[in-house]
């Protein structure tokens, strides 16, 4: 019996251990997807019927992902695309300059949240999730408003990789 006990007590104070480290090691989760849907090609032109379906869809999909920081550009898609999300969780999004990626990028790096959501801009979203450690991914078509990429890394691990899953979500037609 007193053996049972000594290795009960073995593996409880092991996982105690084992949360404690993991914990302090400081797991993030980058969430980068393009804007919803516009109406046009105008340079801030905003969402579009199916954009804002699709941006309430991306809310109720990232509803209990823990958000703490929402990116966005300076452009109103992102924003509009955001704005259900950052509404639920009651928080403010904060907007970028479009033609300042790499203040977004180090924005990021710096940034001590551990769940990140980042909605950018089809042709330099890939360089963006390049730039965080993601693997080379093509450009999206301008009609491609559904893929949803997901970075997860161990904060000051310099020798991993962050871990990567390329999604799909939400059709906004419907």
């Amino acid at each position: 019996m007193r053996t049972i006990s000594r290795t009960a007590l073995f593996f409880a104070w092991a996982l105690l251990i084992f949360t404690s480290l993991v914990q302090a090691q400081g797991v993030r989760t980058i969430y980068l997807v393009r804007h919803a849907d516009k109406v046009s090609e105008d340079t801030d032109a905003p969402l579009s019927d199916a954009g804002r379906r699709r941006a309430e869809c991306l809310a109720t999909t990232l509803a209990d992902a823990h958000i703490d920081k929402i990116y966005v550009s300076d452009l109103q898609r992102t924003q509009q695309t955001a704005a259900p999300l950052a509404k639920k969780l009651q928080l403010k999004p904060v907007a970028m300059p479009l033609s300042k990626p790499a203040d977004l990028i180090a924005a990021i790096r710096s940034e001590k949240a551990a769940n990140v959501l980042v909605v950018w801009h089809g042709m330099t979203l890939p360089g963006v999730l390049r730039a965080l450690g993601g693997p080379e991914v093509p450009p999206l078509t301008e009609s491609e408003y559904d893929r949803f990429y997901i970075l997860t890394m161990v904060d000051g691990d310099t020798n991993s990789k962050p871990r990567f899953t390329a999604l799909r979500y939400c059709d906004g037609t419907k």
